[in-house]
């Protein structure tokens, strides 16, 4: 490594990185913005860590001219602009599959919510006593999910692992993937690809693993709803936009939609106000929201800012960072 000082601007707080073991080479010159990412606190970055939630536009790409590298806290990088980084010869990386056991691991969670009826019965329980829910339970019987078909689409990296935590429970298993897996991937997981609309039709219980690109916004639509089961389980654990919100709640309104299990909305923080959070009390005891918190585990930040800090590490050392997201493959 050259005896100059590479220079690091972390949007990540100091206190994270040392809550979770991380830390910079001795001799690096790092100082953190707070997520503000102005000339005043960037324009000598070589390398950038942003937070996957805070936009980082062209204007300010161009405040850095030193800037070799950026890369996310997470996995997503949607909010920053990686065509003018490229133009720029900057890479962009993110945390590809840093956090896939954790999101899995809750879209197991909301499936066996939704299926088992786990939050309805608790908010019936405290709103109208033991005794009324316990008579009712026969008209809201649960399933075994072993007696089920579960679509998933999106088979990356978080929708293998939610398929090997789905296998041992004996479902029905299907999904989607404009990219199949190997055909003896899916014998040994005993999985079919179908299409879209196939899975639609199908699939008891949907769950959702989708970056937000051009091809998958709004991909659940009307049309979608329109050929689902009735009282199908939609899960989404991906971004509120591949659902759109007013034929979802219109699904959920009727029935069609029996339960919804989020992660994701379409605005982050969703507004109090938002009409989705104002559904009939009948509707609202089906859906299961979470704050965007299936990824924010102690391994998953941990393992996750590691390899953030070892990429900027890489490229210092003439070697190319993993998980470039924006085509730049050569060091500057």
């Amino acid at each position: 490594m050259s005896e100059r000082k590479p220079i690091v601007v972390s949007g990540v707080p100091k206190e994270r990185l040392d809550r979770f073991g991380v830390s910079w080479p001795e001799d690096w010159d790092v100082s953190y913005t707070e997520r503000i990412y102005t000339p005043e606190y960037i324009s000598k970055a070589e390398y950038l860590l942003v937070r996957a939630m805070d936009p980082l536009t062209a204007e300010m790409i161009d405040s850095a001219p030193n800037l070799k590298c950026i890369h996310t806290d997470g996995v997503s990088f949607n909010l920053i602009d990686i065509d003018h980084a490229a133009s720029k010869g900057i890479m962009v990386c993110n945390c590809k599959g840093g956090n896939a056991i954790s999101v899995a691991e809750h879209t197991v969670g909301l499936v066996l919510d939704c299926v088992k009826h786990i939050t309805h019965l608790d908010r019936k329980i405290r709103r109208d006593g033991y005794k009324a829910t316990s008579d009712g339970f026969m008209k809201m019987m649960p399933h075994e999910i072993g007696g089920l078909t579960v679509g998933m689409v999106g088979m990356g990296a978080i929708g293998r692992e939610v398929l090997k935590r789905l296998v041992p429970w004996g479902a029905k298993l299907i999904y989607y993937d404009p990219y199949p897996m190997p055909a003896e991937m899916e014998a040994q997981y005993g999985v079919t690809h179908v299409e879209l609309d196939e899975l639609c039709k199908t699939a008891d219980v949907i769950t959702v693993h989708l970056p937000v690109i051009p091809s998958t916004l709004g991909m659940f639509d009307k049309p979608q709803f329109d050929i689902m089961k009735d009282g199908v389980i939609l899960i989404n654990v991906a971004r509120g936009q591949v659902v759109v919100k007013e034929p979802l709640m219109e699904a959920l309104e009727s029935g069609r939609v029996g339960y919804y299990g989020a992660d994701v909305f379409w605005d982050e923080p969703m507004p109090d106000d938002d009409p989705f959070l104002h559904m009939s009390e009948s509707v609202m005891d089906r859906v299961v929201m979470t704050t965007h918190g299936a990824g924010r585990t102690t391994e998953a930040f941990g393992r996750m800012l590691e390899w953030a800090a070892q990429a900027f590490v890489d490229y210092e050392n003439g070697i190319v960072p993993k998980n470039v997201v924006n085509g730049v493959t050569e060091l500057k």
